[in-house]
């Protein structure tokens, strides 16, 4: 899905409003109204948040690191989007005065209900920032996290349950176009299916050095059930022939000899996961819950990371070196 303008002026053009030297640059007519861009429910839901970060100031009973966590969400949401106030038609939307904790729950809890309806490349960032808002405030809330973790599931199932009912018209992949987008598919598919290979090994490795009673050794099996569904889900979208063999066995940076060994190879296997992710998650919603289940799993071997990706440029998630 393409903005109606391009992404970067979309997030800021309002922020200062457009003269009339502009517009006339522009070879618009001073005595015709400008094309305003008309928002996307996901625009829209991007715009929101935008919002209720910029609303929010962090108080008593919030986390420590809330003051820089909101800065974070703030520069990858990007500003308020506001048309310019010649033309604007009505006031805009506000939001109410928040705390850290209050504006996450708001937040992740809008942007979680709408998961199965998302679209447009601005998936990446919402599901980022979102899971960040529930788990870093689910610190001093942690039915936050719950509540989060069931409109997740909740919205994959839909998502599920609609392409079910989905019947691709024979011979739509054909012709050149078809065939190069299915190998991009492939490659993407087959990254995370490479990924999540080496992470389930790395995690039966890494699982021994926790006592078998430790909140680690728990989190370590139960992620290795999670990305048994993951590497299913992407066998599935391959088929027999398109996905690569399994190896026999992954290189593991480091390798675990101890606790904390153990520890700093999960965050090294997680990121790797968020990483092979992040295409996916540009085009599909589906793997909002993967993302999920990385972020919810990492935190239980290090602080919560509020991000995992960078963003440079606001709205456009990229990879963290």
């Amino acid at each position: 899905m393409r903005f109606p303008v391009s992404r970067r002026g979309l997030l800021t053009a309002g922020v200062g409003g457009l003269s009339v030297g502009l517009l006339t640059a522009c070879g618009l007519r001073l005595d015709q109204d400008p094309e305003i861009p008309t928002l996307d429910s996901t625009q829209q839901l991007r715009n929101r948040l935008a919002r209720i970060l910029d609303s929010t100031s962090p108080g008593s009973g919030d986390p420590e690191t809330a003051g820089e966590d909101l800065a974070d969400f703030v520069d990858a949401v990007g500003p308020v989007w506001n048309p310019p106030t010649e033309f604007a038609t009505e006031a805009p939307p506000t939001e109410e005065d928040r705390t850290f904790v209050q504006a996450a729950e708001v937040a992740s809890r809008a942007v979680f209900e709408a998961s199965s309806s998302l679209g447009s490349d601005l998936i990446p960032v919402l599901a980022d920032v979102a899971t960040g808002l529930a788990l870093v405030a689910g610190t001093k809330k942690p039915e936050l996290i719950t509540t989060a973790d069931e409109l997740i599931r909740a919205g994959r199932e839909e998502l599920d349950q609609s392409k079910d009912g989905k019947q691709t018209p024979q011979g739509s992949d054909d012709g050149d176009e078809g065939d190069e987008k299915k190998a991009d598919r492939a490659k993407v598919f087959n990254a995370i299916l490479n990924q999540s290979r080496a992470a389930a090994y790395g995690y039966e490795r890494l699982a021994v050095n926790f006592h078998s009673k430790s909140r680690e050794r728990k989190a370590a099996l139960a992620r290795l059930e999670s990305l048994g569904a993951l590497s299913g889900e992407m066998l599935e979208l391959l088929g027999e022939d398109s996905a690569d063999p399994a190896a026999s066995a992954w290189k593991l940076d480091p390798t675990p000899t101890d606790a904390e060994s153990a520890k700093e190879l999960a965050l090294s296997l997680e990121d790797g996961v968020a990483s092979a992710l992040l295409p996916w998650l540009e085009a599909d919603a589906s793997a909002i819950l993967r993302l999920w289940e990385s972020a919810r799993t990492r935190m239980v071997f290090a602080a919560t990371q509020p991000l995992r990706f960078t963003y440079d440029e606001p709205g456009q998630a990229e990879v963290q070196e």
